[in-house]
């Protein structure tokens, strides 16, 4: 499968996320060009149509250990879900860090945090802990930027 970190400045989210962590990547998706499928997360977890972005919009990594077998489980036995609370408490990221805290949620998990989960389920070793602090795209995008 490759990940795809999703990037537009010209929306909204994109501007937040800017605001709030420095960079316009908004969302993370893991997709197939072979397959036409992309699994990603909005508030739960999704199968989509690929490509489902331009390509000005989107980086992509190669991330052979998570496979489509893998995804299509948890999508089939998935029970997470993504809240108001859960965003509310993302975009105060920056006031958690000011007070030397790290960020919380309220028990759902953001798109780039389900990309960590996949990750690490899947044996690739990323630098952040489950259940510790959720990376956001962004983090996602220069972790994988510095390791390719």
């Amino acid at each position: 499968m490759k990940l795809g970190v999703v990037f537009n400045e010209h929306k909204l989210s994109g501007k937040l996320t800017y605001w709030f962590t420095g960079c316009y990547a908004y969302h993370t998706v893991w997709f197939s060009e072979e397959d036409g499928v992309m699994y990603d997360m909005h508030l739960l977890r999704r199968r989509r149509s690929w490509p489902a972005y331009t390509e000005a919009q989107i980086l992509s990594f190669d991330v052979p250990q998570v496979t489509k077998n893998y995804l299509e489980q948890r999508l089939t036995f998935d029970e997470s879900e993504y809240g108001v609370l859960d965003y509310t408490l993302f975009f105060l990221r920056p006031l958690y860090h000011l007070f030397g805290k790290s960020t919380r949620n309220a028990g759902g998990t953001i798109c780039s945090e389900m990309i960590n989960q996949d990750m690490r389920a899947c044996g690739v070793d990323t630098p952040w802990e489950l259940d510790v602090e959720p990376p956001s795209p962004c983090d996602i995008f220069r972790w994988l930027s510095r390791s390719t």
